[in-house]
């Protein structure tokens, strides 16, 4: 009797084999797959943008209209809202990317709760010299007209026991509002305060209302216009840093490379605000009208928000002030102490704009 063909062959070793190669071919063609996935998600180009519709965030909209962040492969999915608070919430939560915001109590209330939130680059403030501008780059301190033409404020500390509005406790306007105060002598309980939405301040002040409030720019000056209240003073807090650029670190560390073209572009916006008189060019302030509800006209009498292009530093002993105040001062403070800086800023985003600049001249 002959051999059967394949005698003496272990056909289940064969099989075995063939089936745990195929295992592994699939399990490496799994692997490649996805890792391809997690490298398309790491280098996304969309950038999730939230602003307020004001003139001091201007390089934002400067960038975006004059095609700076497409020039860096960034898509930009911009949220307006003139409520910060709710666009900070969207920030924490993981729906906005990037914001410019004035920081305040939750500000840091957040950072030492742990939240991914740090600030990357200074969006605007006052001049480093005195003399440069007429009034703050901020919101302002303004006194009713009526006040002033009487004698009854002469000086700030004339202001003891007047009724005054912010638009809200914890944020930017009462830090500015207690510095203002400071000049006279008073702190913030000194006065009646009030707080409410920043038109109707601009109202009250016409009614007679309020005796004095903070005001932004474009308010101030409508109110200026219309002889129904002046600015306290006249000068301004120098190098004081009033707002700020925030990432959101989740965001940033899954997306350095966009983070990093983000702020090159935004380096870029800055600077041709910030030189050559940019902030009074026809071509900057059609960027920024298109954006916010102030005519062109105006626009162009707003003081202008100043910002270090040569190094894009945020001004680090404002930013520690403002913390103390609200430390020491604010009831919506959730600290005890200080954070350190490293905690609350990260340069390193910036740092690489200024070593990564264009040519600013073609």
């Amino acid at each position: 009797m002959g051999k059967v063909r394949g005698e003496g062959v272990n056909f289940t070793k064969i099989i075995l084999g063939m089936t745990m190669k195929k295992i592994q071919m699939g399990a490496l063609a799994l692997t490649l797959l996805v890792g391809s996935t997690q490298l398309v998600v790491a280098e996304s180009n969309v950038v999730r943008l939230g602003a307020v519709p004001v003139p001091p965030m201007g390089a934002l909209y400067v960038g975006i209209e004059k095609g700076y962040f497409a020039d860096e492969g960034i898509e930009i999915e911009l949220t307006k809202n003139p409520l910060l608070p709710n666009l900070f919430a969207q920030l924490l939560g993981g729906n906005l990317d990037v914001m410019g915001m004035g920081i305040g109590a939750g500000f840091f209330n957040a950072v030492k709760r742990g939240s991914p939130v740090k600030i990357v680059a200074p969006m605007g403030g006052n001049p480093s010299k005195p003399g440069v501008q007429k009034g703050t780059s901020a919101a302002a301190l303004m006194v009713r007209n009526e006040l002033l033409k009487s004698g009854e404020v002469k000086t700030t500390s004339d202001l003891k026991g007047k009724t005054c509005a912010i638009n809200a406790l914890g944020v930017l306007t009462e830090y500015l509002l207690s510095e203002a105060l400071a000049r006279g002598g008073l702190n913030i309980s000194d006065i009646t305060l009030k707080t409410m939405p920043f038109p109707m301040i601009a109202a009250a002040l016409k009614s007679g209302a309020l005796d004095c409030g903070l005001l932004p720019p474009a308010l101030a000056l409508k109110v200026i216009k219309g002889k129904v209240a002046k600015r306290m003073n006249n000068d301004y807090e120098l190098d004081m840093q009033g707002l700020v650029v925030v990432y959101n670190t989740k965001w940033a560390e899954a997306n350095p490379n966009t983070a990093n073209k983000f702020m090159k572009a935004y380096l870029r916006a800055a600077r041709d605000l910030q030189t050559d008189n940019g902030w009074r060019k026809d071509e900057n302030i059609a960027a920024i009208s298109k954006h916010i509800r102030i005519p062109a006209k105006m626009l162009k009498k707003i003081n202008q928000q100043w910002i270090d292009v040569e190094t894009l530093k945020v001004k680090k002993a404002s930013i520690m002030k403002q913390q103390q105040y609200y430390v020491t001062k604010s009831k919506l403070s959730k600290l005890k102490k200080p954070l350190p800086f490293s905690a609350i800023v990260d340069e390193s985003f910036a740092e690489y704009a200024v070593a990564n600049k264009i040519n600013w001249n073609k």
